[in-house]
């Protein structure tokens, strides 16, 4: 999760809806795991668009932050990448 160390950009997040500001932040943290994992392996943008059979765009969008990621997209990234981006703790 983003430290925010500006005490008026704190202000303005603690103005957004606690339930915006999580998704937001898990998709954030989604995305950063994606792009770690594609640094790791040596993956482009353009090679995980081609691993997904997605569009070049899609995976921009994902890496983008914010994006509304579904189970099954993210199942086909981690399908893609060979290794996991989300686990649920059991």
């Amino acid at each position: 999760m983003i430290e925010i160390h500006d005490d008026i950009l704190r202000e303005e997040l603690a103005k957004i809806p606690p339930l915006t500001r999580e998704a937001y932040f898990l998709t954030d943290d989604i995305a950063e795991r994606i792009d770690a994992i594609m640094k790791e392996k040596g993956i482009s943008k353009k090679q995980l668009a081609e691993l997904t059979h997605r569009r070049p765009s899609d995976v921009t969008r994902w890496l983008g932050g914010g994006h509304n990621f579904t189970c099954k997209t993210i199942a086909m990234i981690q399908l893609a990448l060979g290794e996991k981006i989300v686990e649920v703790v059991k």
